[in-house]
């Protein structure tokens, strides 16, 4: 039967006993849903498949690190996250570099490592997909020590990709148009230093973002905004897309060529690829990384390859 944790505190080790199959962790302030209702959809859908399984809930930033380390170190051969890519990154941090799969239930707002793997956003569909999928080993982003699967940044990407918390409660995904279109009208620009693999040099724009997929997949919007053309997931490099408008007229052009699926056309967009990238800006930018604030410039980023264990679809 399903377990509830009871304490944000450093979590104990659930029981890994015969026959418990998953170990899953529910962020219960994710996605706008009933968190009761979505436990329940969880826990049918996994006796449905004859999964067994043990639940918990997180209640305080990092719990979702805390229980997925003591699932791992349980023996549970997965760990499903139903939460947003924040909640997911959390248990990243515990499960790469380790045997454990780990299986998305995305309940967030923006779910870009789900959608960028095929996981369904249809919950009882992802929930089985989470504990019976098999297992795609893919790279893990490292910022400042911490892990990112999806995309790190500063300057707009930050604006664009981590609105507003109480915006995203009331709007979904019209906060991130209403955060871009904000950024965009007064965009700050600065002079980046950009060490590349021991290279060194000197942009200027909007801000840059380091990728360690190909796009986003974005609610509502029936074709993909790939970022970096010919990204990959897995082969142990980060692309680096450099923004270098410097008005909201050549930062009008830079959003519309991704929009359009053309960044590459566009003088204004530089890209680059390696294994370590450092970022400094003057002025500071603000620093985020799978739609979480990570503070101000200077940053460093670098790549584990093929650290982790998702579950994605058979087929």
């Amino acid at each position: 039967m399903p377990e509830r944790s009871s304490q944000a505190g450093p979590a104990e080790a659930p029981d890994a006993a015969p026959g418990s199959k998953v170990y899953v962790i529910q962020n219960p302030a994710a996605g706008g849903r009933h968190p009761e209702r979505l436990r329940r959809i969880i826990g049918t859908t996994l006796e449905a498949r004859g999964v067994s399984y043990q639940f918990a809930y997180t209640e305080a930033p990092g719990h979702a690190e805390e229980l997925a380390a003591a699932a791992v170190a349980s023996g549970f051969p997965r760990v499903l996250v139903a939460g947003g890519d924040g909640t997911v990154m959390e248990a990243v941090a515990s499960i790469a570099d380790t045997d454990t799969v780990l299986g998305l239930i995305p309940t967030g707002t923006g779910n870009q490592l789900a959608a960028n793997l095929g996981v369904p956003s249809r919950i009882p569909r992802a929930v089985s997909v989470a504990a019976t999928g098999r297992p795609r080993r893919i790279d893990v982003g490292m910022i400042n020590d911490r892990p990112f699967t999806c995309m790190a940044g500063a300057g707009f990407d930050t604006a664009l990709i981590s609105p507003d918390a109480r915006l995203k409660q009331r709007l979904g995904y019209l906060a991130y148009v209403y955060a871009a279109v904000e950024a965009g009208l007064s965009p700050q620009v600065a002079s980046l230093e950009i060490t590349l693999d021991g290279e060194s040099f000197i942009e200027r724009g909007v801000g840059l973002e380091v990728a360690n997929l190909p796009g986003l997949r974005l609610p509502g919007l029936p074709w993909p905004i790939n970022i970096i053309r010919d990204g990959s997931i897995d082969d142990g490099l980060l692309d680096i897309c450099i923004l270098g408008a410097d008005s909201t007229l050549s930062l009008i052009s830079v959003v519309a060529s991704f929009m359009t699926g053309r960044p590459h056309r566009n003088p204004r967009i530089r890209y680059l690829r390696g294994r370590e990238v450092r970022v400094e800006a003057d002025p500071p930018l603000a620093v985020q990384a799978d739609g979480e604030l990570f503070g101000m410039t200077p940053f460093t980023a670098s790549v584990r390859k093929r650290a982790l264990a998702v579950a994605v679809p058979n087929a």
